[in-house]
């Protein structure tokens, strides 16, 4: 599947963290202008060519993209093709869909867990499998809410129990969060477990999350 996310200037930083969290699924492509257009080549026709290619058009629906005049020629563009269209709400600064969009149904992204999001969209529409989405999404949680050391060992313990389960972007939101709570990277009884799932997964992790970890 490839998917074109259409967004003002102003939302690029959402626009490429967005595009970040579905291509962490091997089945899903995803264009965003300022990632994917080389400085330099044909803006205008890169942009048509990718739209042409594309199976879902998703505008991210803020007051900037009200206000950008090339955002309202894709739109025009899209209806024409008659290609699906899920306009994405973000929980905050988030609109819901006006003109061209209107008449779509919406799609509420929480932008502090875009991971979280992609993901139930993709299950939504049958793209990747549904298993143990809910337990495994409530022990990822509880896992980044670690207060404590004895809390972050017990976590990562049951967090583990579903390791097999786990999908790619699993794998990197785990990371990412035992590298950037404290908590957990402090916690001596967790560290055992949490280098040897580095050490299973280095083949995805990034090198400088994995050297934080084993050392």
């Amino acid at each position: 599947m490839k998917i074109f996310i259409s967004y003002s200037q102003e939302d690029k930083e959402l626009a490429g963290d967005l595009k970040r969290s579905f291509e962490e699924y091997d089945s899903v492509k995803c264009f965003i202008a300022h990632d994917d257009i080389t400085p330099g080549s044909e803006w205008e026709k890169k942009i048509l060519s990718n739209l042409e290619s594309s199976d879902v058009f998703m505008p991210l629906q803020t007051e900037n993209l009200k206000q950008s005049f090339w955002c309202q020629q894709e739109a025009g563009m899209v209806i024409e093709k008659k290609m699906k269209i899920v306009p994405l709400i973000p929980d905050q600064g988030g609109i819901d869909p006006v003109g061209f969009y209107a008449r779509f149904q919406g799609f509420k992204i929480k932008t502090h867990d875009l991971h979280g999001s992609v993901k139930l969209w993709l299950i939504n529409e049958g793209i990747i499998d549904s298993d143990n989405y809910d337990e495994i999404e409530k022990r990822i949680l509880l896992f980044e809410a670690s207060n404590s050391w004895a809390e972050a060992h017990i976590n990562i313990l049951s967090l583990l129990e579903l390791e097999a389960k786990f999908s790619k972007a699993d794998i990197l939101r785990i990371a990412k969060i035992a590298t950037e709570n404290n908590q957990i990277l402090s916690s001596f009884a967790a560290q055992p477990y949490l280098r040897r799932f580095f050490t299973n997964h280095a083949s995805i992790i990034p090198k400088d999350q994995i050297e934080v970890i084993v050392k």
